[in-house]
């Protein structure tokens, strides 16, 4: 049993909320915890959204709870995190807490920091991020599932990326459907999208994780296995970290027909985004991938799997194709049709583009500015205090 569930074990009982007053000058204050924004990954991305997108009467500070760094730099930085939150809930200052989590480590580290807010009676967020959330959640020990249940529960509000987890916390971890809200991950739309009708070449690209959850194996063979001529007109790209000289390896037999760059910083993603056709996230566990709501703001149409929330967000035969997780003939009878069926190809792309409109950021900050508002504290117990 590893440090973290034993702490887990021995965490706080139950008191009874109390909310801190408003100051005088009317801003929310959030202290949100997650990973240093350095780090690589779709939560990293929400976070600094968040970030930079919150109306200005909101007062967001980012606390970094781990970092790239090694084994006990990440242990250091939990523990300096712990700390500033002590600090912070000491102070006659009152603040929401906004804690982001996956599974597995990130998840007991996490509700440890829950714990804490709980206990104080702070405003509490946490919003869940986990792709396999729901695998973890089932094999862990009954009892520890029943403790991090109850830390779940203590949530002021509960955010999830779709429905589907939003039924999950519910049945499963026993969350009220009062305290659990939607709200998907959010896209910045750029303005303009190239235009792709002309293109002798289809460009095809992975962003993401290089590895077996993503399906990169698959979708690397599906491929490899395409008729000659089909592979002659496309490229394809896989951008992420992972498994780079695995899939470097497998792929040296395609040539120049498949690049593998490895992880890409903004800049480049963006211009893979702008010189792609298609896209590919052929994944076996979701939750709503930054990297697929990136590509249909960008007019692009994918091939990806309807696990998670992406079915709540892609439509098959109208936004690209879904197909089987780990199913190799079906990715390959979807790269088939983006490749070969130009008409297609646009007009999903452009339906895509159109459909993501609702997740743009500046509806996602004005929604989560709203909960912040609605759980912040009442300003009149500060003045009269």
């Amino acid at each position: 049993m590893s440090v973290e569930t034993r702490i887990l074990e021995r965490s706080f009982q139950p008191y009874p909320a109390r909310l801190a007053p408003l100051p005088p000058d009317g801003r929310v204050r959030v202290l949100q915890f997650g990973p240093a924004l350095t780090v690589r990954g779709g939560i990293t991305s929400v976070a600094q959204l968040i970030v930079d997108y919150l109306a200005p009467y909101v007062s967001v500070r980012h606390v970094p709870t781990m970092d790239d760094g090694s084994t006990l730099s990440k242990a250091s930085m939990f523990a300096k995190s712990a700390a500033e939150l002590r600090r912070a809930l000491e102070s006659p200052q009152p603040s929401i807490v906004h804690i982001h989590f996956a599974s597995r480590g990130s998840t007991l580290r996490k509700m440890i920091l829950a714990e804490m807010v709980a206990r104080a009676g702070r405003p509490l967020v946490l919003h869940a991020h986990g792709a396999e959330f729901d695998f973890f959640h089932r094999k862990l020990p009954s009892a520890v599932r029943r403790k991090l249940n109850r830390t779940l529960q203590r949530a002021t509000v509960f955010l999830t990326l779709s429905n589907h987890w939003r039924n999950f916390y519910i049945e499963e971890c026993e969350l009220s459907p009062s305290q659990v809200v939607v709200l998907p991950n959010p896209v910045c739309l750029p303005t303009e999208v190239p235009d792709r009708a002309k293109r002798g070449e289809v460009q095809i690209v992975h962003l993401g994780r290089l590895g077996n959850r993503k399906g990169v194996y698959e979708l690397l063979q599906a491929f490899l296995t395409l008729p000659e001529a089909l592979r002659q007109r496309a490229r394809l790209v896989l951008a992420g970290d992972g498994d780079v000289e695995a899939i470097r390896k497998l792929a040296r037999p395609a040539g120049d027909r498949v690049v593998v760059p490895g992880w890409v910083g903004t800049a480049e993603r963006n211009r893979l985004l702008e010189k792609s056709d298609a896209f590919a996230l052929v994944s076996r566990a979701e939750g709503v991938p930054m990297a697929l709501l990136e590509a249909m703001a960008n007019g692009i149409p994918s091939i990806t799997t309807p696990v998670g929330g992406i079915p709540e967000v892609f439509e098959h035969g109208v936004h690209g194709v879904l197909v089987k997780p780990g199913d190799v003939d079906e990715i390959r009878a979807g790269l088939v049709r983006l490749i070969a069926d130009d008409e297609f190809r646009l007009s999903a792309g452009r339906a895509a583009r159109e459909s993501v409109r609702q997740y743009d950021v500046h509806n996602f900050a004005r929604r989560l500015a709203d909960i912040y508002q609605r759980i912040a504290p009442v300003a009149e117990v500060w003045e009269t205090a």
